[in-house]
């Protein structure tokens, strides 16, 4: 077996951010869909429809489907440009972070091609 050892030194914090906010927004869209759904089948409206106005004004659970992925989006974001700043940080001081590579095959210079 062939390895190939590299060094990584820096990860672009706002690309890494913006990739695990859409993932995250896209996962929060999926799971909330299908329970508030569940939820309005199963007479979940009925506990909307007792907290009186507060419930009216933000929709009920259409409110929520369309919010809550932006702001578990929103917040992914902020968070992971945080922890991805502080991790290169961290690679800088120490050096970067050695990751060995076992070649399957494809040479790394064609990559891309």
């Amino acid at each position: 077996m062939s390895t190939l050892r590299l060094k990584l030194k820096r990860i672009d914090p706002v690309k890494y951010a913006t990739i695990a906010a859409f993932l995250t927004a896209l996962v929060m869209l999926i799971i909330f869909v299908p329970f508030m759904l569940l939820f309005s089948a199963l007479g979940a409206g009925a506990a909307t429809e007792s907290m009186g106005a507060g419930a009216a004004i933000f929709g009920g659970g259409i409110f929520l489907v369309i919010l809550a992925p932006i702001i578990y989006g929103v917040f992914t974001f902020i968070f992971t440009l945080i922890a991805v700043s502080l991790f290169n940080f961290i690679l800088k001081k120490t050096g970067g972070l050695d990751i060995d590579f076992e070649k399957a095959g494809l040479d790394i210079n064609r990559i891309g091609e």
